[in-house]
């Protein structure tokens, strides 16, 4: 392996805990293209050319100014001052959490119980429905959106985040509101005064998601950067989000004070529309935005086409509006407008899937994680929903009347429980599998933890997805056989259940409770443990257990392990694999040499390979090495 300079150090692979390490004055370069607030004192076990790529600065520049910044006489360890927004995410993610365990998906778990155990959609109330539904899009999916978008916006754009303090207070309107405005809608029928409560709730509401666009905009005016292709979507779904707000407000002082009839019509007349300016405008859209800078910059796959981008954003929003209107239109003036809605749907589809086309999302990835399961079930759910919508007419007018003619959707012509759905597909499967995956990626980074040495997630990865799809299988098939209530039943629990598991996990992992797997050397690497090195063992347990493999790391490259602070901190969460690959070092041949050594190979042996050893080896020239994921 060819000898290293100094000038060459740092490099792209060089750990950000390493850097800061021997080098703490980079802090101050990192900070400003946003690393403030994000993993502790230490920072991050990324790389720099990870940190380059994710926050949008030439790796070439940034290693400019760190080898050129001056050097200063700084007493280790650094303790880094926190500052309001520095981890503003971590409260808006915990009531998150709080919220779809108890108002949101408990809450609906509960209520599928009930349908289920009766037998009927109508088992539970339309005011109860909805105010879960509130709860789920407000306090589920809004609160996760407010949190990223304070967290990540500001280092995105290399800013600070504007009125820190008011973005705070925003999260108190928000859960105040979401509680006033769930409870009051349920009591509004037999508690008059509770109507009163829950439309000044849903006023609170409105004012915190106006105010946190009023913050993200005015954050960006002081960043002094241009909005890029991937932000335009970002920018369309808060201004849904601002529709929606009022809009909810709205409909919900009406529909609570309705009855019979009335509230029927209001229902399937305003609903519909609200839920598509909800799910497609806001989420999709945000989810839109925020896919095409992480599955580029965090995980490695290729860059998204601006210009079809940027086209598909303005079909997306004249397919959103087109349901929109054609939904209003079939209600007040025919049937003739559903051609409206059916087309709008086509055209939502036909978009989304050239997009998500084009943005590669289940080819390779530099950089495989834990999370990214989730994202790409994500994107199957989102597209068995879109078909699914497309194939409305062919369910309804096909299959319906072929073989269930005589059931109420056919009777009615329209299937609520097929409709339902499409919903859940893409509230759970899309949304909350987004929500899970990108809280999964980023909560263990903003905490200084390597996600590879956490918990892989696959129970509820898998009890999200089965509960998801028993629910779309289950609901839809209530149409044929009233038996299938059970499996919809069933399928909440699941969920719930899931949710409940990413949920501690993650609450764990921001209250510090959480460390790397692999910190637990001793009973963390089997491999080691018996005696025989295989390379899913961590650097760390390979040391402690035999420190004199240590000419051999170093022999191959690994020079920052002469560093014994080094060796002690992010050696624990780095695998020999990750080491090898990250190091460009044959893995096999490598682990082979380790065994060889241990097992009795003369250290004259070792010299004839034409290695350096330990002791040749220059402190001045570490090389950032592995890195876990």
């Amino acid at each position: 392996m060819p000898a290293m300079t100094t000038a060459s150090w740092p490099d792209s692979s060089t750990l950000i805990p390493e850097l800061l390490t021997r080098l703490p004055q980079a802090r101050s370069v990192l900070d400003r293209y946003g690393l403030r607030g994000c993993g502790g004192n230490e920072g991050p076990v990324e790389t720099l050319g990870f940190f380059a790529r994710a926050h949008e600065v030439p790796i070439a520049r940034l290693l400019d100014e760190i080898r050129h910044e001056p050097r200063r006489s700084i007493e280790l360890p650094v303790v880094q001052r926190s500052q309001p927004g520095d981890d503003i995410y971590r409260p808006f993610f915990k009531a998150g959490i709080a919220v779809v365990l108890s108002l949101g998906a408990a809450w609906g778990a509960y209520l599928l119980a009930r349908i289920a155990i009766g037998g009927s959609f109508t088992a539970a109330g339309v005011q109860e429905v909805n105010a879960h539904g509130h709860a789920q899009i407000f306090g589920w999916v809004g609160l996760f959106v407010m949190g990223f978008a304070y967290q990540a916006f500001p280092r995105f754009k290399h800013a600070s985040l504007a009125h820190p303090r008011l973005a705070l207070a925003t999260l108190w309107m928000m859960l105040l509101g979401l509680v006033g405005r769930s409870l009051g809608q349920v009591l509004a029928a037999d508690h008059p005064l509770a109507w009163y409560s829950a439309v000044g709730a849903s006023c609170l509401e409105v004012t915190a998601i106006v105010a946190f666009v009023g913050i993200i905009l005015a954050t960006w005016r002081r960043s002094g950067k241009p909005l890029v292709f991937y932000d335009y979507y970002i920018v369309s779904a808060l201004v849904w989000f601002v529709v929606q707000a009022p809009y909810e407000s709205v409909y919900l002082s009406v529909t609570a004070a309705a009855r019979g009839e009335r509230l029927v019509s209001l229902v399937s007349t305003w609903q519909a529309p609200l839920r598509d300016v909800q799910i497609h405008g806001f989420a999709m859209l945000m989810i839109f935005g925020v896919s095409q800078r992480i599955f580029h910059h965090f995980y490695g796959l290729p860059k998204a086409n601006e210009r079809l981008s940027l086209i598909g954003l303005a079909l997306i929003n004249a397919a959103i509006a087109g349901e929109i209107a054609g939904l209003l239109l079939m209600k007040t003036a025919g049937h003739a407008w559903a051609a409206l809605w059916y087309g709008s749907v086509l055209l939502l589809l036909g978009t989304s899937a050239l997009l998500v086309k084009s943005w590669h999302v289940f080819s390779h990835s530099d950089e495989a994680d834990r999370s990214l399961k989730f994202l790409r079930a994500a994107y199957v759910w989102l597209f068995v929903s879109l078909t699914m919508l497309a194939l409305l007419p062919a369910y309804q007018h096909g299959l319906l009347a072929t073989f269930a003619a005589d059931s109420a959707a056919a009777r009615l012509g329209f299937s609520h429980a097929y409709y339902g759905a499409t919903r859940h597909a893409i509230t759970v499967g899309f949304i909350s599998l987004m929500i899970v995956g990108v809280a999964a990626k980023v909560v263990p980074t903003l905490n200084g933890i390597a996600s590879s040495g956490l918990s892989r997630l696959w129970l509820p990865f898998v009890l999200i997805n089965t509960g998801c799809a028993l629910r779309v299988v289950g609901q839809t098939l209530t149409d044929f056989s009233p038996r299938a209530f059970a499996f919809a039943g069933v399928s909440g629990l699941l969920e719930v259940s899931g949710l409940a598991i990413w949920g501690i996990h993650l609450w764990r992992v921001m209250s510090g409770r959480t460390k790397n797997k692999f910190n637990e050397h001793e009973s963390a690497s089997p491999a080691v443990a018996d005696g025989a090195i295989g390379p899913g063992a961590t650097v760390a347990a390979v040391l402690d257990r035999h420190p004199g493999l240590i000419d051999t790391f170093v022999a191959q490259g690994f020079k920052m392990l002469s560093n014994p602070r080094l060796r002690h901190s992010i050696a624990r969460v780095v695998t020999i694999e990750q080491a090898c690959r990250r190091m460009d070092v044959d893995c096999r041949q490598f682990v082979e040499a380790l065994n060889r050594q241990l097992g009795g190979l003369s250290r004259q042996g070792a010299d004839q390979t034409g290695h350096p050893t330990h002791d040749s080896c220059c402190h001045e020239c570490a090389d950032g090495a592995a890195k876990a994921e």
